[in-house]
């Protein structure tokens, strides 16, 4: 599964990017081929279209990206899909839990901060825009072509300049709870990542890293909630949620062990039928005639 933040690293003749330790800031022009594909981020990031869209889906919700809609994305993984043949040109921005923390502490006292709204469970945190937010969007552009690269104190004053006038929009103010509530330094929920994220190809080390948690750590905890191990609770869930998928839908088999979780189907309808006593073909049988 491919984590967006490591592979623009990788690739920076693919990606125009920018840095400031952690702090990255990308241009690109999409390079996705196929309709769908699986993501994921174990840093927070914000995406603005500024040509062409996107598509986010995460269990039964989707977010288009677009030139007139932005969101700020919480660390999690995701299916991005490709809707036309129009390029998909776009600036991001991958931001770490810490950066934010600072910078609100920073400026907790230019921050409304009276009558938050409940921490948002989504993952996807619209942003509504101004002609502020969008010029300043597109002032960033000539940082990433210009001979002698910006120094970092000027992207990290430009980038707290972009948060300070999006966090100052009262429209804005579900994003200023989360961004809040890590200042608080509060963990995110082991339960809110599992049931985000179970149908995704993730390590364990993937769920780790978007819990803010070490390896060790997310086990510990994962435990405590739980009761059982994350391999044991994944399987379950996955296979709870491709019996949903055979009852509900006209998917083939191998369409649902991947929506599920499952990289193979051959090992998915093994364990299936181990689960449920029938293979992932004569439990939709069943079911239909039950129906």
């Amino acid at each position: 599964m491919i984590n967006t933040y490591e592979d623009i690293k990788n690739h920076p003749d693919a990606f125009k990017q920018l840095s400031v330790r952690d702090l990255l800031f990308v241009h690109y022009h999409c390079p996705q081929i196929e309709r769908f594909e699986q993501l994921y981020n174990h840093y927070n990031q914000f995406t603005f279209s500024l040509k062409g869209e996107r598509i986010l889906h995460q269990g039964e919700k989707s977010w288009k990206v677009t030139p007139q809609t932005s969101y700020f994305q919480r660390k999690t993984a995701y299916v991005q899909e490709v809707t036309n043949a129009e390029g998909w040109e776009v600036l991001v921005f991958h931001i770490p839990d810490e950066f934010l923390i600072q910078f609100a502490n920073e400026f907790i006292d230019n921050l409304r901060i009276g009558n938050l709204p409940e921490l948002p469970t989504d993952m996807f945190i619209k942003i509504e825009l101004n002609e502020i937010t969008r010029t300043y969007f597109y002032s960033m552009l000539p940082y990433f072509t210009q001979k002698t690269p910006p120094s970092e104190k000027l992207l990290e004053l430009k980038f707290k300049e972009l948060l300070l006038d999006i966090l100052s929009n009262p429209s804005n103010k579900q994003l200023l709870a989360y961004i809040l509530h890590l200042s608080d330094d509060i963990k995110t929920t082991i339960w809110q990542v599992m049931e985000k994220n179970y149908t995704y190809h993730l390590t364990l080390k993937d769920f780790a890293r978007i819990s803010s948690r070490s390896l060790a750590a997310f086990k510990r905890d994962f435990m405590e909630y739980y009761h059982t191990t994350p391999g044991k609770w994944l399987t379950n869930k996955r296979l709870e949620h491709a019996g949903t998928l055979l009852k509900s839908t006209k998917k083939s088999i191998s369409e649902i062990a991947y929506d599920s979780g499952f990289e193979n189907s051959s090992h998915f309808s093994r364990i299936f039928k181990e689960k449920f006593g029938l293979s992932p073909l004569q439990y939709r049988k069943d079911q239909a005639a039950i129906v």
